[in-house]
């Protein structure tokens, strides 16, 4: 792939007082080693440095253009699709202000479009990144997803529903452009699982690649949206939270509304709604004697010889005061 009368990736990043971190995000799309990009800088109302920032690196760099807002926060959904209606590239990636891109990741994901021509999307595992602390580092381990074409809606039903597998980060998705205008780009009702509604649009439609490299890096501090509402209680990336309910009362809604309900998607959306008793839709015997054989992992699972025998001291420990 060459380079083109207009460039081949938009990069679109959304920002809001960020600006410790912003001038990192900016270099590592400048530091890719394809470039034939465009990166647009939308500001959702900051109040700090960023905006000079912005401004400074849209003056020194062609490529980059600053989006200014009206000076009211709007929300990164907002923020993303006032910079996909500015953008002009075949291809369309996300970076969020405070986090990173891996200096390959335009040369690798355009590469996996090539070998694929019906792929509209691609995603794959994303650096959890502590940069303050380095031993915290993790990475999204998807084995059973890597390396192959999937068929909407299967990583939908697996993936963002049932949570099966990890849930891909905003900065590792690139997608077409033909998809996302069809799609209409992100559901601005919402503030978290934004990025997610993206997803459901996009994996409920349209061939999906999971590739098994890493190409970004998700800053974790604690100004972040998510490290904020997980403070706050009502959203946990793990367990049952109030901020899911409503999303997967979307998904449902957006689904039916689309006329793309499948059965195999309802059975998932039973089993997502089952962990909240008020929310329950009606149950099969057949789901009602997986979710029993489910639970019977998850408790499996935890009981691992180290909680054993955490729980066992605990138990003598009590027994002895």
């Amino acid at each position: 792939m060459g380079t083109t009368p207009m460039p081949l990736i938009s990069v679109i990043t959304p920002f809001l007082n960020v600006e410790r971190f912003l001038p990192a995000a900016i270099e590592s799309v400048r530091a890719q080693t394809f470039t034939d990009w465009e990166m647009l800088l939308i500001d959702d109302g900051s109040s700090d440095g960023s905006v000079a920032i912005a401004v400074a690196a849209a003056t020194g760099d062609p490529r980059i253009r600053f989006v200014r807002s009206n000076g009211q926060r709007r929300g990164a959904a907002a923020a993303r699709n006032a910079g996909i209606a500015a953008a002009s590239g075949m291809f369309f990636t996300f970076l969020d202000g405070d986090d990173i891109f891996e200096p390959e990741k335009f040369e690798t994901e355009l590469a996996i479009f090539d070998a694929h021509p019906r792929v509209k999307v691609l995603y794959g595992p994303t650096l959890w990144w502590f940069p303050d602390e380095p031993h915290r580092n993790w990475t999204d381990w998807m084995p059973r997803q890597s390396d192959r074409v999937h068929m909407p809606p299967d990583l939908l039903d697996q993936v963002i529903v049932r949570q099966r597998a990890h849930v891909p980060c905003i900065c590792s998705i690139m997608v077409h452009r033909e998809a996302l205008v069809a799609v209409g780009g992100f559901d601005e009702a919402f503030e978290l699982y934004e990025d997610q509604t993206l997803l459901v649009k996009l994996l409920l439609r349209y061939p999906v690649f999971v590739t098994s490299t890493p190409t970004g890096r998700y800053r974790q501090h604690l100004a972040s949206t998510s490290a904020k509402a997980t403070a706050s209680g009502i959203y946990d990336r793990l367990r049952p939270h109030a901020a899911r309910i409503g999303f997967l009362e979307w998904v449902e809604t957006h689904a039916s509304a689309s006329g793309l309900m499948t059965p195999k998607l309802q059975r998932a959306l039973r089993f997502a709604f089952a962990r909240y008793p008020a929310q329950r839709r009606p149950l099969t015997l057949r789901d009602r004697f997986d979710l029993t054989i489910e639970d019977g992992r998850r408790f499996a699972r935890r009981l691992t010889p180290r909680r054993i025998l955490s729980k066992v001291f605990r138990l003598l420990t009590r027994a002895r005061k």
